[in-house]
């Protein structure tokens, strides 16, 4: 009996992401195959060393890591795009990945997804240098800056969706595996719902809302498509020019962010219904920029993974 092509989805949540380093090793253990694997933000980074056979190195940094080497690895600014420059992660990224590209990972079908920052939909990203597709997948709004891919000014993937099984299925996955560990979903529904009440009552939504109502007819054109049907409106606040030239404020640009995620928060949301087998970590208590506890994160991965592996084993040959 030929087996069902399995997908798995690692889902962003900062350094709770480092919940998939568990999650991965469960399902190698058990020998279960991985034939497409997407990742957003944190989730990507975990997808990008596995799929470049650099799991161990990087469940060896991550495990090493103290409050201070946090603050080594981010270079702050306060004069661009994000609160750090991006250079120390950039080469952190370059070592995990070896510097391959997806074109150089010929045993699973890797991709990751970054968020358009204009329209608030999902990007796949599956073909250049990994880390720099890392570099985009993990740009969260006004702390990293923003990556321009294919004409779009891209942010961090878990704006668009947090987990991102969808994706999985598109890009020929026929059972998915979804593991959450961003936040949970009532937190997220109250607190995008107020970012939207804000936005609509405030003058910033006065003056960039009309952008954003086009953008139904922009968000699938390519770049000369693209401007030549927003240049006339975006032109009346200067943001064509700020956009081609790349000189946002990371305000700005964490705006821009809060505008894409309030755009539908709904439909970015996990439920487990969205995949065949929902893996839900225990993690949620963990803040999400506490290095001191991966250990404690990968545990809990494990965990949550082996009590799943039944349901994972079944859909294989289902």
């Amino acid at each position: 009996m030929k087996r069902k092509k399995i997908g798995l989805a690692l889902g962003g949540g900062t350094m709770r992401g480092m919940t998939h380093i568990g999650v991965l090793e469960v399902l190698i253990e058990n020998g279960i195959p991985i034939d497409n694997l997407v990742g957003c933000s944190s989730g990507a980074v975990v997808a990008a060393a596995y799929a470049c056979g650099r799991l161990e190195e990087l469940k060896e940094i991550a495990t090493s890591l103290n409050k201070k080497d946090r603050r080594k690895v981010l270079d702050i600014t306060l004069t661009g795009e994000g609160l750090i420059k991006g250079g120390k992660i950039k080469s952190l990224f370059q070592y995990l990945t070896a510097e391959k590209k997806f074109e150089d990972i010929e045993h699973i079908n890797l991709a990751f997804v970054g968020t358009d920052a204009l329209t608030g939909e999902e990007i796949v990203i599956n073909e250049g240098n990994i880390s720099e597709a890392l570099e985009i997948t993990t740009a969260l709004p006004g702390f990293a800056p923003p990556k321009r891919y294919k004409g779009r000014m891209v942010i961090d993937g878990g704006t668009a969706m947090m987990v991102p099984t969808k994706v999985a299925y598109a890009i020929g996955a026929e059972k998915v595996v979804g593991v959450n560990v961003g936040v949970n979903r009532s937190f997220l529904t109250r607190a995008v719902g107020d970012i939207r009440k804000l936005l609509r009552k405030s003058r910033l939504a006065k003056i960039a809302c009309p952008i954003f109502e086009i953008e139904e007819k922009i968000h699938n054109a390519d770049e000369k498509k693209f401007l030549g049907k927003a240049r006339r409106l975006m032109e009346k606040i200067r943001l064509l020019d700020d956009y081609e030239k790349g000189n946002f404020s990371f305000i700005e640009i964490y705006l821009l962010g809060l505008r894409a995620m309030s755009r539908d928060y709904k439909k970015g949301l996990f439920n487990a219904r969205d995949c065949d087998v929902a893996i839900e970590p225990e993690v949620f208590h963990i803040k999400r920029l506490d290095v001191t506890r991966t250990n404690e994160l990968i545990k809990k991965g494990r965990t949550a993974t082996e009590k799943k592996m039944e349901e994972i084993k079944k859909i294989i040959n289902d």
